[in-house]
């Protein structure tokens, strides 16, 4: 009996998990990537010898890598052997305001909890002798998208208020990332977008050169089991199963190739996709699976 298959109670082997941590863990810096980063790099760099308060924001529909992103750019700027040199990194939720993104900061700042009640004044003192301390060379925030959805307005301008107080007082880029409801800052407050004044879209990835590249990234970061068929076969199903979508492109592939570590020959088919598809989607995926109708072969031209 193969122990790699799943068994009745459908747990995945050991093994088999390895491979799918093998492809979550594959980035593949493609070019939508590429500028949003170079641009951040510069910002921050920038900003470390010149007093402009400045920021970014990163917006796209979910899925599409945001969160990767502010990862890829906390990881390059943070260095526990120089904590002035580090970013500070925060979430929102959708109940955040004023008070909300000052204790997200104190937090974020190192202090191990909140006083009992924290007001907001108190709030304020702890950020600023944590500032003074830490001298982030970026604030990372991400779901920023949450300070403007359902009709927040004077939340809103309150919450980004506070951000641009502490962007002229210390001198810190903000780099925010979400959805298109983002763009309502524009209208809400023109203050802080006239800091924060870059705007990047990360739309879903087109049928064209730089999705079959991003493809043979996958193909070339995963090493447990065969993962060519990208290159040819699959370039094109996969893109009408993802419409583009980073996120869901993963989680295909990663059940994809758990599915291929468990035959013999260790190698990705259609079919593997077409079952990585089902994984990934349940049984919608049966009323419109590209695998299921592809002919092998088709996907030679890719274009």
């Amino acid at each position: 009996m193969n122990d790699s298959l799943p068994d009745f109670s459908g747990r995945r082997s050991t093994e088999v998990l390895k491979v799918g941590e093998q492809v979550l863990n594959v980035v593949v810096d493609h070019q939508a990537f590429q500028r949003v980063r170079d641009a951040c790099r510069d910002l921050i760099h920038t900003m470390r010898t010149l007093r402009s308060p400045s920021g970014i924001l990163i917006m796209a529909e979910p899925g599409m890598g945001k969160t990767l992103l502010l990862d890829l750019i906390n990881r390059e700027f943070s260095k526990p052997s120089a904590l002035e040199e580090s970013c500070l990194r925060i979430a929102l939720d959708d109940a955040v305001d004023q008070r909300g993104i000052a204790a997200a900061m104190t937090m974020a700042l190192g202090f191990p909890a909140l006083p009992s009640r924290p007001t907001l004044v108190a709030l304020n003192h702890m950020t600023t002798v944590a500032l003074q301390r830490r001298r982030p060379c970026a604030l990372l925030i991400d779901e920023m998208q949450h300070l403007c959805e359902g009709g927040k307005d004077i939340t809103a301008r309150a919450a980004t208020d506070w951000l641009k107080v502490r962007m002229d007082m210390f001198n810190f880029p903000v780099i925010g990332a979400g959805t298109r409801v983002l763009e309502r800052l524009s209208l809400l407050n023109p203050q802080f977008i006239s800091r924060a004044s870059a705007s990047f879209v990360l739309h879903p990835l087109a049928l064209d050169d730089h999705w079959r590249m991003l493809l043979g990234g996958f193909s070339q970061g995963v090493q447990a089991v065969d993962l060519s068929i990208v290159n040819t076969d699959a370039c094109r199903p996969l893109h009408t199963a993802t419409g583009g979508n980073m996120r869901l492109l993963k989680r295909i592939l990663t059940y994809a190739c758990m599915h291929a570590a468990s035959q013999p020959n260790r190698v990705v088919t259609l079919e593997s996709l077409s079952k990585g598809l089902r994984d990934a989607k349940g049984d919608i995926a049966d009323q419109n699976n590209p695998f299921a109708r592809y002919k092998p072969g088709d996907g030679k031209a890719q274009r």
